[in-house]
């Protein structure tokens, strides 16, 4: 190869590689939000990763949905997966997903573990 190609190709491979790693580190940066702070700002189509507890928890053959509260907003969240076993009315969630006309459409959903309470014994 003449040595002019050899840069060009080099080239587009480091642009190949720099924008993989600026999609791959734009999507893992995406903050946790509340309900009261998705409600007050301005999120319409964006991805979000929606933390609090569930509650109107419904479910049929083909979609989960439920609002995830704080103490102040209440948000729908759809999910079209199976639920996690530990999913229930109170547990304390993170929806991850598109947020459009007031609902979050949840590609990925967790549940976290208990918080503030210990562990009961092994018996």
């Amino acid at each position: 190869m003449r040595r002019k190609n050899k840069l060009i190709f080099v080239g587009v491979g480091i642009v190949v590689l720099l924008g993989g790693l600026g999609a791959t580190t734009m999507s893992a940066s995406t903050e946790f939000v509340s309900p009261t702070e998705l409600e007050e700002g301005d999120y319409q189509g964006e991805w979000v990763n929606l933390e609090g507890a569930v509650t109107n928890l419904t479910t049929d053959d083909e979609q989960a949905t439920f609002h995830v509260a704080d103490d102040n907003e209440s948000v729908r969240v759809t999910y079209d997966k199976p639920l996690p076993d530990t999913m229930q009315n109170g547990r304390i969630v993170v929806a991850k997903g598109e947020y459009r006309d007031g609902t979050v459409v949840a590609n990925e959903l967790s549940v976290r573990a208990h918080e503030g309470e210990e562990r009961p014994d092994d018996t």
